[in-house]
């Protein structure tokens, strides 16, 4: 019996040097059968007529690619023509399919980059790494403004067979990934920016200095919110810091239309978005695109609805929505028309949550500015957070320092109960009279309280620093209040109780 299993030993170790060896004489094979990138141009013209719409320029892929680069460069950049930029693989260009939440798209860069590249390890940011699936490519480019003469484009693609000696990108740091720490709390108002930009679309800022920059300000959670790509959130990893913060960092996308700009909030990883469709009557894409967001989890909402920039005012669906950014970075004047529109929209019987977002793409533009306040409930999540605004549960403020404790105390069976921020009170509760809107703030003083209800404003009194302000609330659909300093200027806005 010994023999035979010294015999069955060295058959396995023969076995196991052979199968060594052959993998060694594959690997040397490899080796010896490397050779020079493919490259090649393609080149095209894009007319007037083709304005808004998105142009997709195929090209091929073998199963031995290793990496792929592409350089975009086109006629009168800068004086009159401007060319966005982003690439779908062999899953094709269709539109995203409604069950999975993905689509043949590995990347968009818009007008921010003129290149990319994508291997299996790595990838440019706005970009996806992972496998270089044979078959056609796309690259998709989207004119945004032309000239008479249309677009001349040219793309150099240059296809790699061996693996880059060296990362095609490198962050300047890798930290460990650490779970934020859960509330122990049941609710909890988290304080929060839902809009911001980096490296990974059209920011100038790395993830690590928005991250900074949040917990400086003592922020709960930050969403970063890339144009028309999922490239930042697959690697919100890498950036996390290890140092024992509890900030939460949570996943959106902005989603960059021809038609005005949209947040979805509280995507899952590696979840995309549509965003190729236009506002005829007759296209769906943007309902579908929502619908596809909600039924995962998320939110939907318009971003800067009467911004000032080419093509980002909202134009498309009204009623899909379940939140408006009425607050974009410094409130302006267009942040006013935001919020009367809102407000027009609640007086109509539209239950919307107002949200803030800094928008903040480079210094000296910060997150925080505004802050967004959410009442979670139950542990410190994504899940949470965006369940408290799709309940309307948040109020928002200029900026750190400031607090606001906003609700209605009503009577029900001889007890007293005290509503909270998006909250529904039953009107029937209300027919006693002594139902009233409590109102304090910190962080405001010298500055004036704006009650609002459907009918308009109705009440108007300075605050002092944590003082309360009631007042009735008989006869209302809803109550809300604002806060302005002497000069009109928003500093803090709640969302609404409502009474049904």
């Amino acid at each position: 019996m010994g023999t035979l299993a010294s015999i069955f030993a060295m058959m396995k170790s023969s076995i196991f040097l052979s199968s060594v060896l052959f993998a060694w004489i594959r690997h040397a094979n490899a080796q010896s059968a490397l050779r020079e990138p493919t490259n090649f141009t393609l080149t095209g013209h894009i007319t007037p007529d083709q304005l808004f719409s998105f142009v997709y320029v195929p090209f091929h892929v073998s199963a031995e690619v290793t990496s792929i680069y592409v350089l975009q460069n086109y006629s009168f950049k800068g004086a009159g023509n401007s060319l966005d930029l982003g690439v779908f693989d062999p899953h094709g260009v269709a539109a995203i399919n409604s069950e999975t939440g993905y689509s043949g798209s590995r990347g968009w860069s818009g007008g921010f980059r003129n290149n990319f590249t994508i291997s299996a390890s790595d990838a440019t940011p706005g970009y996806n790494a992972g496998p270089l699936f044979p078959g056609t490519w796309n690259v998709v480019l989207g004119p945004y403004a032309t000239n008479r003469s249309g677009i001349d484009w040219t793309l150099d693609i240059s296809l790699a067979y061996s693996p880059s000696s060296s990362p095609l990108w490198t962050p300047s740091l890798a930290p460990i990934y650490k779970e934020p720490l859960p509330s122990t709390t049941p609710w909890k108002w988290l304080r929060g920016d839902f809009h911001m930009h980096t490296i990974y679309s059209d920011g100038r800022y790395l993830p690590s200095g928005h991250i900074a920059h949040a917990i400086s300000y003592d922020l709960d959670f930050i969403f970063f919110s890339e144009h028309n790509t999922d490239s930042g959130n697959n690697n919100i990893g890498r950036w996390i810091p290890a140092n024992g913060s509890d900030l939460l960092i949570g996943r959106a996308i902005e989603v960059t239309t021809r038609h005005g700009h949209w947040q979805a909030i509280g995507l899952e990883r590696s979840q995309q978005v549509e965003w190729r469709y236009t506002n005829s009557s007759d296209d769906t894409g943007f309902v579908d695109a929502a619908t596809q967001v909600r039924g995962s989890g998320g939110l939907v909402s318009i971003n800067h609805p009467f911004q000032n920039c080419s093509r980002c005012d909202w134009t498309l669906d009204w009623d899909h929505n379940d939140a408006i950014e009425v607050w974009n970075g410094r409130f302006d004047p267009l942040d006013e028309v935001a919020v009367k529109f809102w407000q027009g929209e609640l007086a109509q019987g539209k239950k919307l949550t107002a949200l803030g977002g800094s928008d903040a793409h480079s210094p000296p533009d910060i997150n925080g500015l505004p802050t967004t306040v959410v009442r979670a409930t139950g542990e410190k999540s994504q899940a949470s957070i965006v369940e408290g605004v799709k309940r309307g549960r948040v109020y928002l403020v200029e900026g750190p320092g400031m607090d606001i404790a906003f609700g209605v105390v009503y009577g029900d069976g001889g007890r007293k109960i005290k509503a909270e921020i998006g909250d529904i009170v039953p009107k029937a509760a209300l027919s006693a009279g002594d139902a009233y809107a409590s109102f304090s703030a910190t962080g405001f003083e010298g500055a004036h309280a704006c009650f609002v209800s459907e009918k308009g404003y109705f009440h108007n009194v300075s605050i002092v620093n944590a003082q309360r302000i009631q007042q009735n609330v008989a006869g209302m659909d809803f109550v809300m209040v604002e806060v302005r300093n002497a000069s009109d200027v928003l500093l803090g806005l709640t969302n609404p109780i409502y009474f049904e």
